[in-house]
C-alpha cells in the first residue's frame, strides 16, 4: 500500500471555517434580497399607490378652487387677476398630469413586477436552496474528510 504524506490539516479545515462564515454571509444577502421584493411589492401597491392617489384628489381640489376663483374673476372682469390665475391653473394642470403619469408608471411596475422582479427573486431562492443543501454537505464533506485525515495521520 502507498504512503500519504498528509502535512496540512490545518489549511482544509481553516478552508472549511472559511467556507461556514461565507455560507452564512451569503445567507444573509439572500435573505434581505427576499425581504427586499416584498417590501418593494408592498410599498407599489400600499404606500406609493396611496401617497399619489392623495396628491393627485389634493390637486384637483386646488386646481377646482382655482378654477372657480378665475371664474369669479371673469364676472368681476378683473383682467390682470384673470392672466395671473390663468397661468396657476395651467401649472396646476401640468401637475396633474405629470402625476397621471408617475401613477401610470407604478402601475405599470406592479403589472411587471412579477415577470420582472419575481423572475430574478426565484433564481437568487434557487440559489439559496443550493447554499442549503449542496453547500451543506461539502461543510460535512469537509468536516469528515478532516476526521479521516487525523485518524489516518494518527496512525502513521
Amino acid at each position: 500500500m502507498s504512503e500519504a504524506n498528509v502535512t496540512n490539516i490545518e489549511a482544509l479545515e481553516r478552508f472549511r471555517s472559511s467556507l461556514v462564515l461565507f455560507l452564512e454571509r451569503a445567507g444573509f444577502v439572500l435573505d434581505e434580497v427576499s425581504e427586499e421584493v416584498k417590501r418593494t411589492r408592498i410599498w407599489l401597491q400600499t404606500e406609493q399607490s396611496m401617497k399619489l392617489g392623495h396628491e393627485m384628489k389634493r390637486r384637483q381640489r386646488e386646481l377646482e378652487q382655482l378654477e372657480q376663483e378665475m371664474f369669479t374673476a371673469r364676472l368681476s372682469d378683473l383682467a390682470q387677476k384673470k392672466t395671473g390665475m390663468q397661468m396657476q391653473i395651467n401649472k396646476k394642470r401640468r401637475e396633474i398630469l405629470e402625476l397621471e403619469g408617475k401613477i401610470r408608471a407604478v402601475k405599470g411596475w406592479l403589472r411587471n413586477f412579477d415577470s420582472v422582479v419575481e423572475t430574478e427573486a426565484r433564481k437568487a431562492e434557487k440559489l439559496r436552496q443550493q447554499i442549503d443543501i449542496e453547500m451543506a454537505r461539502a461543510v460535512t464533506s469537509l468536516t469528515e474528510s478532516v476526521k479521516q485525515l487525523r485518524a489516518y495521520s494518527e496512525d502513521v
